[in-house]
């Protein structure tokens, strides 16, 4: 696309050059921006089912309000803050937490306020459309702006002063809309690029899943003859194979669960930026041993090392995301357990490390059993004693190697898929981030633009 004739130097940091006809403005000038003061005794036992809408960021999706998720308040408090009233055309921001993520406001029911994490943007002049400062919010300049302005060190948080401090470049109203109406029409376009990529990507994750279910569970052979497994959650098993408790396929020769409970005893404080490794959940989860952003020091190392990792090891996730197992590689840094995981070894004669790490990864039967055990809808952790008593369906060693053979290549292709997928999403989210900030910042000269229709 063409660019402007003549372009100057707008002498802001984040925004650069601009185009010659166009204005630099401070927000704080030409907004009216107001927000809560704290909830001014608001509780979260007086909102109602139904009157004055409160919208919360959470409220917001597509840059919209979804008025269906919004809690109410009473006319009295609605009433209490009038300077926070939303009108049509009004832009909302947040301002602490997920900082800047904005709703625009072309609709809403009759009366709506604001909870504390909210602010109104509504200009105080016409020559200013909220539909074009939408997207010129969204342009990365913004986003490179909020990183250096935003503070807080638990949760993140723009102050109203900040936001009003932020300068941008605005062209004439006019301008302004054709800008907004192209941003509309060619993001609504890359969304929908991406919604449908990110509906493959979803497909193909449930794939991978389904054929590893199926596989651990009830072989490769559909024809092979089937069993009742006497568990009423497992239910048919294929004949050839048993039913075993974890406990009793360990290898107790090397003492795989004599580091107790849970993981080392580690605490925060005990954590370094570099030195010796730490094996953390996330570590498990990426089922990446390359890289950690954990570490200990030598003399807390010769503490802990009776909960060393070793090459073969199986690390169990206890905590948040639970039940997950990766296999410590041949190839490994030196290094403990943190106190989320668990480690423990298998009877290689008995089973393929491979095939109980899939059998875990793969299927919903230890989550299961660990929620039924515990008769609860949640799980907080699990115990070593847990992991013990829980109930696998086990082939024989051959034809364990078997599937893991034929998962493995299943696999790799899905998951050659998946990766190929997931970079065409983020591409395409690179792209929509060009284009809104190519556009907004008057990279290029859209004001030739038309709408092409079906009918054109």
């Amino acid at each position: 696309m063409k660019q402007y004739e003549t372009y100057k130097d707008s002498g802001i940091q984040w925004l650069g050059k601009i185009p010659s006809h166009w204005e630099t403005i401070a927000m704080k000038f030409y907004f009216y921006m107001k927000g809560r003061i704290g909830w001014q005794g608001l509780k979260a036992e007086e909102f109602t089912e139904e009157g004055p809408y409160l919208v919360t960021g959470t409220d917001f999706e597509d840059g919209r309000v979804v008025w269906e998720r919004c809690y109410h308040i009473s006319e009295e408090r609605f009433n209490e803050a009038p300077e926070i009233h939303v009108k049509k055309r009004d832009l909302l921001i947040t301002k602490d937490g997920t900082v800047g993520k904005l709703a625009y406001i072309d609709s809403l029911p009759e009366k709506v306020s604001l909870n504390s994490h909210l602010l109104i943007l509504r200009p105080y002049t016409d020559s200013i459309s909220n539909h074009f400062m939408y997207w010129a919010l969204q342009a990365s300049n913004f986003e490179y702006y909020t990183g250096l302005a935003q503070n807080g060190s638990i949760m993140a948080s723009l102050s109203q002063e900040k936001i009003g401090d932020y300068k941008l470049g605005l062209p004439s109203l006019n301008e302004q809309e054709i800008i907004a109406s192209y941003l509309d029409y060619k993001v609504g376009q890359i969304d929908a690029a991406i919604k449908e990529k990110e509906a493959m990507l979803e497909d193909l994750k449930a794939y991978r899943t389904a054929i590893i279910s199926e596989a651990v569970t009830k072989g490769l052979d559909k024809n092979t003859e089937m069993k009742d497994s006497g568990i009423e959650w497992m239910g048919m098993i294929p004949k050839s194979w048993d039913v075993v408790k974890i406990k009793h396929v360990l290898d107790y020769q090397s003492d795989p669960l004599r580091v107790g409970p849970f993981g080392s005893s580690l605490s925060g404080n005990d954590f370094k930026s570099e030195g010796y490794w730490v094996y953390n959940q996330r570590v498990v989860l990426d089922n990446n041993f390359t890289s950690t952003d954990t570490f200990i020091s030598e003399d807390k190392y010769k503490e802990v090392r009776s909960f060393k990792v070793f090459a073969g090891d199986l690390l169990l996730t206890t905590r948040g995301t639970i039940g997950k197992v990766a296999i410590v590689p041949d190839t490994f840094h030196e290094g403990v357990l943190h106190p989320c995981l668990i480690r423990f070894r298998v009877d290689d004669s008995l089973v393929n490390k491979e095939f109980l790490a899939y059998y875990f990864n793969g299927t919903n039967m230890v989550l299961d059993q660990v929620k039924y055990n515990s008769n609860s809808t949640t799980i907080d952790v699990i115990y070593s004693y847990t992991l013990k008593e829980l109930i696998i369906s086990l082939p024989p060693l051959n034809v364990q190697n078997e599937i893991v053979t034929r998962l493995n290549k299943m696999v790799e292709i899905i998951d050659e898929m998946i990766k190929e997928t997931s970079l065409s999403v983020a591409d395409l989210k690179s792209y929509k981030s060009s284009v809104i900030s190519e556009a907004v910042t008057g990279k290029v000269d859209l004001r030739d633009w038309k709408c092409k229709t079906a009918n054109a």
